[in-house]
């Protein structure tokens, strides 16, 4: 019989498989909007502050804390573990964002033993929920 799991982990995989949408929320630049002049001679449409409008993205602040605490996990990630970092946010990848493989599946895609893999999830889900002060 496996250890009990903690009460946030199946909250903090939820999120997880939340990245890439909430990534792609992060990434479109949000639409110019246009002035529209009633001067004489004709001026037309004039863009409101096209640096701001296409340079602030900025998510709703539950989205926002999701977005950075998975951000901040890879990034230490990255940092505790340089010499397989890689092949951990694989895992995570192939599970978790595209959900194309179980983390039997992943590991043999790598790879790696079932149990590294496995260890490896663990541990990503653990500085995720750090990172939320969930633990």
């Amino acid at each position: 019989m496996g250890k009990a799991k903690e009460p946030y982990w199946s909250y903090v995989k939820s999120i997880i498989r939340e990245y890439p949408q909430l990534e792609k929320e992060m990434k479109k630049p949000l639409e110019q909007r246009m002035s529209i002049s009633f001067e004489a001679g004709g001026g037309g449409g004039k863009i409101g502050n096209p640096t701001q409008d296409c340079v602030i993205h900025d998510l709703p602040p539950k989205k926002q804390r999701k977005y950075d605490a998975i951000t901040n996990a890879i990034l230490k990630t990255r940092l505790k573990h340089p010499d397989n970092a890689d092949e951990r946010l694989k895992i995570i990848d192939l599970v978790y964002w595209k959900q194309s493989h179980t983390i039997e599946g992943a590991a043999m895609r790598i790879p790696c033993h079932r149990n590294a893999a496995g260890s490896w999830q663990g541990d990503f889900i653990k500085l995720v929920a750090d990172e939320l002060d969930l633990v």
